[in-house]
Order: structure tokens, then C-alpha cells, then sequence
């Protein structure tokens, strides 16, 4: 594993995450790391590093007192949803997150673009180490964690009220991070 800083957290981050999306990670205080991630779904904590995060809220504004959270309404029984994946499939999401409904097809130039959009993953994930575990909604990951997350059918287990949401949540023994996005129409 590549030993990662800010900068190149950053750069990795803004290469991966826009508009409507949200990248985010938090400390790791309790045992049940569900309600570690419901705080950082929830703006309720700052990255412990001090590295930025990319918050938007699918219409593009900031959250914020006056924006409504996408994750509101979460509580920890809907991280019921939320199926453990390999590291590489947790990168293979994160890539397609760029894309509406969430798909490889999305991806304008994808083909081209691949081994860019993996590095760029895979960098955001080193954050968390080797022994780190990952979790996702898609529904691919439930019967089998080692799934082509490129190749899998496009159904997630929504977290929020919109169309689609679907996304990566990173666990360390000290972090917890989610990697998000959203399908508003």
C-alpha cells in the first residue's frame, strides 16, 4: 500500500467526487462502527486528520443549517442494508459513483479513463489501511462480497428518499469513511 498524505488525498478526492456527492470520513469512537458512520452521514463530526471532504447535496448546494441532509432521516438499523465488499469491488464502486444510476456505461470515456478512476480509488481507500473493511448498499455485494461491481445489475438498498443512492463505507479501527452519491431523477 502507497503511503498517503493530504495532498494526494485531495487530489484523489476532487478527481472522484463533484456535485451532489458526498465524501466524508470521521473518527472511529465506538465499537458499533454504524454509529461512528451515522455521525459522519450526518455532519456531526470533522475528519480527524483535518483533510477536506466534499459534501454537496444533490442539488448542488451546500449542507449546511439551512440545506436539508440527503441522510437525515438514517438511523443505525438502516445500516442493515449496507453488505460487506472486497477492497476491489469497494474501488469499483467508487468509480462508477460518477456516473447517474450509477453505472460503467455512464462514465463519458470509460474505457480510456479506467486505470486513471482506479488509482484514484484505490488512493482514497489506502486512507484506511490494510485491515480495513468495506461496505456498500448494491445488492450484487449481498450474495457475494467478491462480485464485478463493474459488471453487476444496478440495484442498491437506498439509504435516502431519492431515486438511487448508493455508495462505499470504509471502516478502520480509527476512521470511518462514506463515499456517496446520488440519483435525483
Amino acid at each position: 500500500m502507497t503511503q498517503i498524505d493530504d495532498v494526494l488525498w485531495s487530489r484523489s478526492l476532487r478527481a472522484m467526487f463533484g456535485e451532489g456527492m458526498f465524501a466524508a470520513v470521521g473518527a472511529r469512537r465506538r465499537d458499533d462502527w454504524r454509529l461512528d458512520a451515522l455521525d459522519v452521514m450526518q455532519l456531526r463530526t470533522d475528519d480527524p486528520r483535518g483533510w477536506p471532504r466534499i459534501v454537496t447535496a444533490p442539488a448542488g448546494s451546500n449542507y449546511g443549517a439551512g440545506s436539508e441532509n440527503p441522510f437525515g432521516a438514517v438511523t443505525p438499523g438502516d445500516f442493515d442494508a449496507a453488505f460487506p465488499v472486497a477492497r476491489s469491488g469497494a474501488e469499483q464502486i467508487m468509480v462508477t459513483l460518477q456516473a447517474d444510476w450509477f453505472q460503467t456505461e455512464g462514465i463519458q470515456d470509460f474505457d480510456a479513463r479506467e486505470a486513471e478512476l482506479m488509482s484514484h480509488a484505490r488512493v482514497v481507500l489506502e486512507r484506511f489501511g490494510a485491515d480495513a473493511l468495506f461496505f456498500t448498499n448494491a445488492v450484487s455485494a449481498r450474495e457475494n462480497p467478491h462480485a464485478d461491481m463493474f459488471g453487476r445489475e444496478g440495484a442498491y438498498e437506498g439509504f435516502t428518499s431519492y431515486v438511487m443512492d448508493g455508495g462505499v463505507i470504509a471502516v478502520s479501527a480509527a476512521e470511518v469513511g462514506i463515499f456517496w452519491g446520488f440519483t435525483t431523477d
